[in-house]
Parts: C-alpha cells; sequence; structure tokens
C-alpha cells in the first residue's frame, strides 16, 4: 500500500509507528533506526563553536528511569496469551529488571521503551524488508535479545562493526583496549519470501596483483560486515571528519555515506525508506540522493526544520512545498498556540524553520546584551582573490511582545560575538517595533548588500521565505567563488 514520499513528522516514533493510516502494514521496504543507546549522557544542539561562555540547549537526554510509562507499557504487553511475542518481551524485561539490580531499573526502562517501538517496526515491513538498527556496546547485547524475540533469531542476517573514526586526542591516554567502533544489527522480516539486497564490492587497490602474479577479474572485493576496519584504507573510508563538509555539528550525526551503502544495499529505486530516529536527516539525504522513497520521524520540532534545510539545500530542484511536515505549525494560529504552550518548542521550531544549525541560548534567560536563540552560517566574500570568511547571523526568536530594547540589544550581541548579521523573529503585528529600533548598518559582499540586523516573521516563515542573506553555505572549496562569478547560482553543501 502506498503511503506517500517526503514525509516529516516531529513526533514521538511510537505514536507514528501505531497509527496504521500513518503506516500501513506491510508498506515499508527498509527501515534504519539510530536511537538514543543508554549511553547514561546529554546531547547538546549544536552548534556552541567559539562562544566558550554560551550555554549549550540539549537536544535530549539518553538516560533511562522507570515510572508510571513504563508500567503502563509493561502491563499491556503481559495482557496477551502465554506464548505471545508481547509476552515473552515482557518477561525478559521483567527479567533484566530483577538480575540488573538498581542498574536495572535504567536499562529495564530503555529496553521497555525500545521494544514497545520495534514492536509495530515488523508489522509495517514488506515480507521482503530488512531492518538496521543501529547501537553500541551500552545496550547492544540486550537489543539484540530484543530483536530476536521481535524479528526471531533466524532472521538475524549480520552483526555489522562500523568503525567510527580514526583514534587521536584523548581516546590514545585510555588504559585497556580503545573501543572505537558501533553495531549495526541486519535482520530481515521473514525468510517466507527473499529480502532484498544487492551486493556491493570495493575496487581493487592499485598494483593488486592475484597470488599467481595475474591481474585481478571481476568486480572487486565483495564487502564484508566489518566496515572502516584498517586505519588508512580509503578504499572503504566511511565517517564524518573534523573538516567534512556533510558536518553539521548534530550529536550522534551519522556518514552520508553509512546510509548510502545501506539503501543501495537493502532496497532499489522506488522503494520507501524509513527512519524512526532520524535527527539531522542523513538517511533522508541518502534516500533522496537514491532515488528511494522516505519517511522521517523525530520528536524534535528543530530536528524536522533541520531537515527540511538540509535537504533543499543540498538536493537541486528540490523545494520546501515538496516536503510534507506534520506536528509542526502551519498556520498562525497554530503558531501562536505552540508560542503560549512551549516557549522552548517555539523557539527549537522557528530555529529549525529558518535554517539555523544550532542554538545554545537557554530560554528564558534576559539580560541587557540580548539573548542567542540560533545561529546561521555563511561565507562572507567581497571579490574573486578574497578569501571566504565563515561567519554567523545570530538570531532571536520572540513568540509575544517585542520591546525597543530588546531589538536594540541584538545589535548589542551580534558585535559582541562579532557575527555578520542578527534575524529578530517575531509575529508580524510586532515588525513595525523591530523596524523602528533596528540598525540600519548594513555589509556587503559580492553578491549584494545586506541589513546588519532585520526583522523577519513568523507569516514570512510560514509562507516559505527566506531572510535577507548572501545565498551561499560556508564552503572551504575554492570552487565556490567560480561558481558564484560565473553562474550566480548558489552552491550546494
Amino acid at each position: 500500500m502506498s503511503v506517500g514520499n517526503r514525509i516529516l513528522y516531529a513526533d514521538d516514533c511510537l505514536d507514528v509507528l501505531t497509527d496504521e493510516s500513518a503506516l500501513p502494514s506491510g508498506s515499508v521496504d527498509l527501515i534504519y533506526l539510530d536511537p538514543p543507546f543508554n549511553s547514561k549522557s546529554d546531547y547538546n544542539l549544536p552548534f556552541k563553536g567559539k562562544y566558550k561562555n554560551a550555554k549549550p540547549v540539549e537536544a535530549f537526554t539518553d538516560t533511562w528511569r522507570w515510572g508510571k510509562q513504563q508500567d503502563d507499557h509493561l502491563e499491556e504487553l503481559h495482557d496477551n496469551s502465554l506464548y505471545s511475542t508481547r509476552k515473552k518481551l515482557a518477561e525478559f524485561v521483567d527479567l533484566v529488571r530483577k538480575i540488573e539490580g538498581s542498574r536495572g531499573i535504567s536499562l529495564s526502562a530503555y529496553l521497555i521503551n525500545m521494544a514497545v517501538r520495534l514492536l509495530p517496526m515488523r508489522r509495517i515491513l514488506k515480507d521482503t524488508g530488512s531492518i538496521y538498527l543501529h547501537c553500541d556496546p551500552a545496550a547492544g547485547h540486550y537489543l539484540k535479545l530484543t530483536m530476536d524475540i521481535i524479528f526471531g533469531e533466524k532472521n538475524f542476517r549480520n552483526e555489522i562493526f562500523w568503525r567510527i573514526g580514526w583514534v587521536s586526542g584523548y581516546k590514545t591516554q585510555k588504559k585497556g583496549w580503545i573501543r572505537n567502533h558501533d553495531t549495526i544489527l541486519y535482520y530481515i522480516k521473514t525468510r517466507k519470501a527473499v529480502a532484498k539486497f544487492n551486493k556491493e564490492y570495493l575496487p581493487y587497490p592499485e598494483g593488486y596483483v592475484r597470488r599467481d602474479g595475474k591481474p585481478p577479474t571481476g568486480k572487486g572485493f565483495p564487502i564484508e560486515d566489518s566496515w572502516n576496519c584498517h586505519a588508512g584504507d580509503v578504499l572503504d573510508s566511511i565517517m564524518i571528519k573534523s573538516f567534512s563538509r556533510e558536518k553539521l555539528g548534530y550529536p550522534t550525526q551519522k556518514p552520508l555515506a553509512l546510509l548510502e551503502r545501506i539503501i543501495k544495499a537493502s532496497s532499489n529505486e522506488g522503494d520507501l525508506i524509513l527512519d524512526p530516529f532520524c535527527g539531522c536527516g542523513t538517511t533522508m539525504h541518502a534516500a533522496e540522493t537514491l532515488k528511494r522513497n522516505w519517511i522521517g520521524i523525530d520528536i524534535s520540532n528543530f530536528a524536522v526544520g533541520l531537515i527540511r534545510e538540509r535537504l533543499v539545500n543540498n538536493i537541486r530542484k528540490l523545494t520546501l512545498e515538496d516536503i510534507t511536515s506534520h506536528g509542526i505549525p502551519y498556520d498562525i494560529a497554530a503558531a501562536k498556540a505552540l508560542a503560549k504552550k512551549d516557549k522552548f518548542e517555539f523557539e527549537k521550531w522557528v530555529c529549525g524553520a529558518i535554517g539555523a544549525h544550532g542554538m545554545f541560548h537557554d530560554p528564558g534567560d534576559k539580560g541587557p546584551d540580548g539573548g542567542v536563540d540560533g545561529v546561521i552560517e555563511f561565507g562572507l566574500f567581497t571579490g574573486l582573490d578574497e578569501k571566504v570568511r565563515k561567519t554567523y547571523a545570530i538570531v532571536q526568536v520572540k513568540g509575544g511582545r517585542v520591546t525597543a530594547d530588546s531589538v536594540r540589544a541584538l545589535y548589542a550581541t551580534v558585535e559582541r560575538y562579532d557575527a555578520a548579521a542578527g534575524i529578530f523573529v517575531c509575529f508580524e503585528k510586532h515588525m513595525k517595533t523591530v523596524e523602528n529600533n533596528r540598525s540600519r548598518k548594513t555589509f556587503e559582499d559580492g553578491t549584494g548588500e545586506y541589513p546588519v540586523i532585520q526583522g523577519f516573521s513568523i507569516e514570512q516563515l510560514l509562507n516559505n521565505e527566506k531572510p535577507k542573506l548572501p545565498p551561499l553555505k560556508f564552503r572551504k572549496d575554492a570552487r565556490l567563488k567560480k561558481d558564484l562569478f560565473n553562474d550566480g547560482a548558489p552552491t550546494l553543501i
């Protein structure tokens, strides 16, 4: 059954996964999920950058506690026939609680939350479908047992070891073995149907010869279940380096090449890919590039906004109108309701939708120098012989009344952080206050003249308009300037 394409949900994936009108049974060809790992760590939204005194904003807390919600989930699983999958899951969680003691309170809470989300994933997979679960040693062994119960241990295909990156810095000081890999658990839905799998190969290295001294024949080395496992193996380099163009600074971001490998292996063009914990949208980006249909779910309003911006900035001919988003405001009434209900979520929604790559201001903090709710990164230059200078526009969001002092304070903040510009976002009825009190200074580059301080309304945001900033994202590639002055077209990252 067709369920559409290019759909994003800002919601708890449990609500979407259990909604058969959104995801009917047997509708998805491939699921990739990179959920929380029960790492007992806090992850912050990007990016703090050079501003050491800025307060990071929490993206999510990967620490779990047992409470009423977990009691309800466990009771629901127990309320089934003796030999059902749900009953087995309930008994497994109970066993973990019993044998793990105080630690089990956290681990079992994590497992019950994962179990109730993994259960409907099996329902929505096609019989020819596959699922890849990304995890690490914090709870990976328990997730393997959970997946065995839900999908069947005979449907387990591989435990893929992905080397995260090069070992350097503080890691080299650790005593004992240095952990430097994640695990990806690969299952098919059923052996009754042939699961899709397209075998991939790595090219033979230059100068490679067979043992008999003859040149190699065929496609190359078939890819195994250990990826990136040899230092300096440039043929199989799947990681985000510090200088990678794709790096957004988003916590737990995975490389585009990693998702491209998985998607190419276990789906074909036109198939439907689902990522129920889609974060900054790497799965969506890879699926779109590889001509697959896709659905992404993330509980964060900021993440959904960031994904939309990432896709339209990186994929030619794709517009915001091509992407259907649920759970974020689509009209003024909904935007005002969100601002009234939850100021923080309103700020996160605005920052994601406007194209900010990060946030580091604690909502509610006030001061004479203004606040920083978000940061938009771009490149600034003045001519062909000038180097591109990485700079920022600071975003400040107001969901209610706007004062003259708050507008003037934004200019002080721009100066203090040595940013190029400031964008004051508010509802249209307060735009006159912004216009009457903003600085009239401007800055220039090769694309035109821009205001240092500008107002931008929620109404404009909902109309998919953009603030007045240079059209190019920052890149360290010298071709950026060539692209701009040759044809005036934005360079995509």
